[in-house]
């Protein structure tokens, strides 16, 4: 069920009365992460196929607005697609209550998927530096940092010991 803001204004040259009561919609959104393409599924009835808009910018943010003169409703989603879609393919489908878009995804080489990974790390890197506190390896490893770092200085101090006894005897 979507849910509304209403809101009280003037309204645009003689669409409608001055005091014209306009609602807000957010409509139900369902993404969906396929094999070959992103689905994104707005709910939408009681709209036309003529009420609304869709828009995809050349940073990859794929929009969607409309407005529906009976009942004075109107709708504004935004998304940034990932940037594994392919934004120049978005394809919509309306059947009267649902508008379907669908965003195929790019041909993955494997430089363009270090590039995708390399962004997703950007982003990971970044929300985890926004944290208030940082983790360390030993943290990480649940506590036992010092264990662990102990027995890899062991085994280096025995690598070079033994290094060292051969050494002396073949000499």
């Amino acid at each position: 069920m979507a849910s509304s803001k209403a809101q009280r204004g003037a309204a645009k040259s003689g669409a409608a009365p001055a005091e014209a009561y306009v609602a807000d919609i957010d409509p139900n959104l369902e993404c969906l992460d396929g094999a070959n393409a992103y689905i994104i599924r707005l709910s939408l009835p009681g709209f036309k196929k003529e009420d609304f808009k869709v828009q995809v910018d050349s940073g990859g943010r794929l929009t969607v607005r409309g407005e529906r003169p009976a009942g004075y409703v109107r709708f504004h989603k935004a998304f940034q697609l990932p940037p594994t879609a392919n934004p120049d393919g978005v394809a919509g489908r309306f059947d009267g209550a649902v508008l379907s878009l669908t965003v195929p995804k790019q041909t993955a080489t494997g430089k363009d998927m270090v590039v995708a990974r390399l962004a997703e790390a950007k982003e990971w890197c970044a929300a985890a530096e926004g944290a208030a506190t940082a983790t360390t390896w030993a943290e990480a490893l649940g506590g036992k940092g010092q264990l662990v770092a102990a027995a890899v200085a062991g085994l280096a101090f025995g690598a070079f010991l033994a290094h060292r006894l051969l050494n002396v005897t073949n000499s």
